[in-house]
């Protein structure tokens, strides 16, 4: 896996403002009564221990992330949450025998894959036939401004989904990962994240840190980083700053 740009804090942050499609994700789980469910992923552990608490005792909960801080704020999170363990490991090989899932969720994971084929068979080698998989992805090229100039826009999202993320196009591809690892019943729901400050773009999006990035490479001429920043921060203070990107939730059964 990639080097992560990202720490705790951020996940911390994001899970507020995300917490109603966390929660959405988490339907196609709810009709298991008992069995075993991987978190593949996990970062601090927020959804593995929110689906434990959610599933019930029935249901054995196991989180997986590389990162051992991760890991360690996990397993502090979890700590009075019987029915939920976290492993440190890399997603592939996943340490599950085949077919002994009884579900698999991961969020935003697939972005961060130098090789995501290869972790969407491992996930099919896992999981139970008939038995679901739950997706949620960023899609990077889907980032827009609606205060700033188109062209440097596009250098941004190239930027966002060909350097800083590693794999940033993959929520357009994951359908395509899915069918050719066998998976059936594959549905797509895309939900718009729309931000009204720059604050929060800089929060959430983390575009202060691109911008940066792509003017030391040379992404970025100064003069297109000094206007696309302040046709951003005219628009914040004029009260009518918008960018808005998509994530997508993807099931299927394998």
């Amino acid at each position: 896996m990639s080097d992560k740009h990202y720490g705790i804090s951020y996940l911390e942050g994001t899970a507020s403002v995300l917490k109603n499609l966390k929660e959405y994700s988490y339907n196609s789980f709810r009709h298991i009564p008992q069995g075993a469910i991987l978190e593949l992923g996990c970062g601090t552990g927020f959804d593995a221990v929110n689906l434990a608490n959610l599933l019930g005792s029935g249901v054995k909960v196991t989180g997986i992330d590389h990162d051992p801080q991760m890991i360690e704020k996990a397993k502090a999170s979890g700590i009075d949450t019987l029915n939920v363990d976290f492993i440190l490991s890399e997603v592939n090989p996943i340490p599950f025998d085949g077919s002994s899932l009884d579900g698999v969720r991961t969020e935003r994971l697939i972005q961060h894959l130098s090789e995501p084929i290869q972790v969407i068979n491992e996930i099919y080698r896992v999981l139970k036939p008939g038995r679901p998989l739950v997706i949620v992805e960023t899609d990077w090229g889907s980032l827009s401004f609606y205060n700033a100039d188109i062209d440097i826009e596009k250098k941004v999202n190239r930027y966002l989904t060909r350097e800083k993320v590693n794999n940033g196009a993959a929520a357009k591809q994951l359908t395509g990962y899915l069918e050719n690892a066998g998976f059936r019943n594959i549905r797509l729901e895309i939900f718009p994240f729309v931000l009204k400050s720059l604050k929060d773009a800089f929060t959430y999006l983390l575009i202060d840190q691109s911008l940066a990035e792509m003017k030391s490479s040379g992404e970025l001429s100064n003069e297109e980083f000094t206007a696309f920043t302040f046709s951003l921060q005219r628009a914040d203070a004029g009260n009518y700053f918008a960018c808005s990107i998509n994530l997508v939730v993807i099931s299927a059964e394998k």
